[in-house]
């Protein structure tokens, strides 16, 4: 009896020993990880006998040390042994897809979603990870699977709207990004994501509905703001367009769409002294945009500043596509350039590559009126001015024929056209008597 009682005893003490001992385990950890010293933790739990929870916390430790492949290999010897253990696979999954290896990631989560086919959490995650996988489809099954009662039915509405888009259907990304918005009213992104797909599918009276909607409760987001000023300027509302870009330069917005598209707002407003100094910039950040290049062009030849408008009209030239109009609209304004700043030869012969280039009778008439002016007072060339001349006279019997073939011609149109031509043809006549031109001279020949 007294063996028995003694034996009892111990066996209480040792019990206690153990317990206290677990104990003090369990402080010195816990100090280990609440200061985290997590390479501390893991050195101490190396020196205790090794048990599933002890493993799992060092695991921990290797995770917030950023050590994920240490952490993932002690996280799968423990799912082996406890496959059915929510936050080991839960922890395994978060590490595999901090190291982007989403289908892993994904795999743990199909084990946690039949482990707990509840847990919307889960299967939100899952989908997520597909989203992130680029497996756009599949992600987006899985989220129209997902009961937007048991989670938060804006996101949801957000993830599907990315999942459509990536799809290229942007009609049906449109209907859940303004679901979303209208779900929360604090929703930027979805607000955002509308109105630059409006934009993209050049529906900007939407763009301008849905932004102005947005900024009538909050006028101070930077995006937003620019994105509505974008869509005034694609409307060809350039005046409301400057407005709003002046605002968002004002608001410390300095890029260069922002800039450009303010340039370019105020050069179609005829505004050259406030177009010039931002279309310079956007030269200066984007030299090839050829936007650009001919605003700029047109706006230095307006302010008087002839030799940067005949290096804009160069570069023009350098980077023009084999297109008709825009070659002849580019070597046009570099015959004028060249004309403003005193350079008449070179002026001259801009003009004359530019009527290579005129597609239409109206070009015709502008350029050679142009170039007989030139070469008559300028050049006193006066065997080429009459050739010009004659050009432009033949060119005004053009116009004068389609005015007359018009159902209706306009009279007073087509009586302008003959005193015209009339004086033209005395101007004609004075010159070649005063300079003794005939036309049988080589210059009909060879034009």
């Amino acid at each position: 009896m007294k063996k028995s009682i003694t034996w009892i005893f111990a066996s209480i003490f040792l019990f206690g020993v153990s317990v206290s001992q677990a104990q003090e385990q369990d402080s010195i950890l816990t100090n280990y990880l609440r200061k985290a010293q997590y390479q501390q933790g893991i050195e101490y739990i190396n020196t205790q006998e090794p048990t599933r929870n002890l493993e799992h916390q060092k695991a921990l430790c290797y995770k917030w040390l950023s050590n994920h492949s240490k952490a993932i290999e002690i996280l799968e010897h423990l799912r082996e042994n406890y496959p059915n253990d929510i936050s080991i696979q839960l922890e395994l999954a978060q590490c595999y897809e901090t190291r982007l290896q989403y289908s892993q990631s994904i795999h743990c989560y199909e084990k946690l979603i039949e482990t707990d086919s509840t847990n919307t959490y889960f299967q939100v995650r899952k989908a997520d990870l597909l989203y992130r996988s680029e497996k756009y489809r599949t992600a987006l099954e899985n989220y129209l699977q997902i009961d937007p009662e048991t989670y938060n039915p804006s996101y949801l509405k957000k993830s599907i709207a990315l999942c459509y888009e990536k799809l290229n259907q942007p009609d049906s990304a449109k209907v859940y990004f303004q679901t979303a918005w209208e779900l929360d009213a604090n929703d930027v992104f979805s607000a955002l994501n509308l109105v630059k797909l409006c934009i993209q599918q050049k529906d900007y009276a939407q763009a301008l509905l849905h932004s102005e909607t947005f900024l009538t409760a909050d006028t101070t987001n930077v995006q937003m703001n620019v994105l509505n000023a974008f869509a005034y300027y694609n409307s060809d509302n350039y005046k409301e367009a400057a407005l709003r870009f002046e605002k968002c330069r004002a608001a410390g917005d300095s890029s260069l769409m922002v800039t450009r598209s303010l340039g370019i707002s105020h050069f179609f407003l005829k505004n050259d002294a406030a177009a010039y100094p931002c279309l310079q910039q956007a030269y200066e950040r984007d030299s090839t945009n050829m936007t650009v290049l001919y605003a700029l062009a047109q706006v230095s030849h307006n302010l008087g500043y002839y030799p940067e408008a005949v290096q804009m009209y160069q570069k023009l030239i350098e980077n023009a596509l084999p297109n008709r109009n825009a070659l002849y609209t580019y070597y046009k304004g570099l015959a004028q350039a060249y004309e403003k700043d005193s350079l008449f030869q070179d002026a001259a012969m801009y003009y004359s590559i530019a009527v290579s280039y005129a597609s239409s009778n109206a070009q015709r008439m502008e350029l050679f009126f142009n170039f007989s002016i030139l070469l008559e007072y300028d050049l006193k060339d006066y065997k080429m001015a009459i050739y010009y001349y004659t050009q432009y006279q033949g060119a005004l019997l053009s116009y004068q024929e389609s005015l007359l073939d018009q159902p209706d011609p306009n009279q007073e149109q087509i009586k302008e056209i003959e005193v015209k031509i009339d004086e033209l043809s005395k101007h004609i006549r004075k010159l070649r008597t005063e300079h003794g031109i005939s036309y049988n001279d080589k210059v009909w020949g060879n034009n």
